[in-house]
């Protein structure tokens, strides 16, 4: 039976970690029945301190700026979601503007039957089965609360109810729904699968088959979304930079003065019984790895990196333990796997740098970046690679 010590990365704390580590725990429950899964909590100990607000300030304020289901999906699609997470409003808007006439014919009790299935969305058995928890209902329901209350959706809603625009409302809901659930935390909670399912069951709870987005009108949202993602950026710079100070604190704090995590973690491997399998995402990647370099670990038999930066740090000479071009030392006998998103921008491949000793595994998250980089642990993709590896190791 292995112990799988999940090492986390940067700008988690104590309620984001036990978030991550649930998801983990989930997740290894069927990949893995009889691993036991143990965690390194270092972010409130070693981690810099947040210049945050706290979370209610934080959730305060507007929702957004008045400005088939498959494995394999376009870069279009990632880019829409992207802009969706932004701006839900993002494809209702010029669907409404390309046909601005729709709403003329719509009826009273049509827009009052939306109205009321809109609302009745929290209670649908089809919504209630994707979370038999209820909690997945309660942000349903504050979701809706929220956009019926928008003066933008508000004005669109003869439109949709005219054209029958289920898909746009369904998605719209979505997008909400995912920002209330995650409370702008830097772990990604809702996957892309279950992103899917939820819009889908929307669109069928709210009546017949949508008419949605003209393919013109389609694919001018589509490419306007694939190009929009520096003025988010510059819209949301000053929010995004308090938000990152964790994380940026925590990779530039672990540059400088890297030790202490790697003297933590090999005392807290040494407290569990082994065989042992570190896990390591972003930066608790990074610290995995230079910890197996700078500590004799003979229980641990297996490294995993997850969207890791090690290759790149290790490219540039700027690892604190292992020179560039350096052998890797004799007492790291670890086998090693690298799990990377080619979507994900801060995730890099390793063979190149360590032949013969590691091994890449390419999953897809279905996320667009930044997303991706937070979306390994929604992925099933990713526990079929841990699992693989541990029978192998």
């Amino acid at each position: 039976m292995a112990t799988i010590l999940f090492v986390h990365g940067t700008g988690v704390r104590s309620k984001r970690e036990r978030e991550a580590f649930d998801r983990i725990g989930d997740g290894f429950r069927d990949a893995l029945t009889d691993a036991v899964v143990e965690t390194c909590s270092w972010g409130d100990v070693l981690g810099v301190a947040s210049t945050r607000k706290s979370e209610e300030e934080d959730a305060a304020g507007e929702l957004w700026s008045p400005d088939e289901s498959g494995a394999t999906w376009s870069n279009a699609e990632r880019a829409v979601w992207a802009r969706l997470y932004d701006d839900p409003l993002f494809e209702i808007r010029p669907a409404v503007l390309a046909a601005p006439g729709a709403a003329s014919s719509v009826s009273p009790r049509a827009l009052d039957l939306l109205r009321s299935r809109m609302r009745k969305l929290p209670d649908e058995p089809v919504i209630q089965q994707l979370a038999p928890s209820g909690e997945l209902g309660d942000h349903v329901r504050e979701a809706v609360t929220e956009v019926l209350r928008n003066e933008e959706f508000t004005a669109a809603l003869p439109f949709l109810a005219a054209r029958a625009s289920h898909d746009l409302v369904a998605r719209c809901l979505t997008a909400v729904h995912i920002r209330l659930r995650e409370n702008d935390g830097g772990t990604v909670l809702v996957s892309a699968a279950e992103r899917d399912a939820l819009w889908r069951a929307i669109e069928k709870c709210l009546g017949s088959a949508p008419l949605g987005l003209g393919d013109r009108t389609r694919a001018v949202a589509w490419s306007t979304a694939q190009h929009m993602a520096r003025p988010v950026v510059r819209r949301h710079r000053e929010r995004i930079l308090t938000r990152a100070t964790p994380a940026l604190g925590d990779i530039l704090l672990y540059q400088s003065r890297g030790k202490p995590l790697r003297t933590f973690l090999a005392e807290r491997v040494r407290e569990l019984p082994g065989p042992v399998v570190l896990l390591g995402h972003s930066l608790g990647g990074v610290a995995c790895f230079e910890t197996l370099v700078a500590h004799d670990l003979p229980d641990v038999r297996l490294l995993v990196t997850v969207g890791s930066q090690v290759p790149y740090l290790y490219g540039l000479d700027a690892l604190a333990t292992h020179r560039l071009g350096a052998p890797l030392p004799e007492h790291f006998r670890a086998r090693w796997v690298n799990v990377v998103d080619q979507e994900d921008l801060l995730a890099f491949p390793a063979e190149d740098h360590f032949a013969g000793r590691v091994t890449d595994v390419e999953v897809d998250t279905r996320e667009p970046f930044p997303r991706a980089h937070g979306s390994y642990w929604t992925t099933p993709q990713v526990f079929e690679a841990v699992r693989a590896a541990v029978e192998e190791a």
